[in-house]
């Protein structure tokens, strides 16, 4: 990659220094226009390099700023599976407390699926009370 000569870099930046204050948007706006209407060859190449470090600036500037959402999203996403696994560990606790294990005493459906005699199957407590209660299956200890 060439690099510029260290007068052309000096006049850009003595340029670019007339313009801190500006928003980078502005100014590559500004250098536009410049470039537009300057004949003088010396110039134009100033006005090339002072349009390619406001460039750079500004990718620097959204790298930054994607770099801060980014930290932004991965510390919610931590927060999120943190408390995704302390809502897991809790139904998990409260799911395998409520499931029974039943044999099935004649063939039925149960929400949906259906199950043949004899087959031992986990289902809710609720589940387990409305078959145990129609004499269609019976608890496993």
């Amino acid at each position: 990659m060439e690099t510029l000569s260290p007068s052309i870099i000096e006049i850009r930046n003595s340029f670019l220094e007339k313009f801190k204050n500006e928003k980078l948007e502005m100014i590559s706006r500004k250098l536009d226009q410049l470039f537009d209407v300057e004949k003088d060859p010396v110039k134009r190449i100033m006005l090339l390099a002072s349009r390619v470090e406001t460039i750079r600036k500004r990718i620097e500037q959204i790298s930054n700023d994607e770099n801060k959402t980014l930290k932004i999203v991965e510390n919610s996403n931590v927060e999120d599976k943190n408390k995704l696994e302390e809502n897991t560990e809790t139904d998990e606790k409260t799911t395998s407390e409520s499931w029974v294990r039943v044999i099935m005493k004649e063939s039925t459906e149960v929400n949906g699926v259906r199950f043949p005699e004899g087959i031992q199957i986990d289902v809710t407590e609720d589940d387990s009370k409305k078959l145990i209660d129609s004499g269609k299956a019976a608890i496993i200890s």
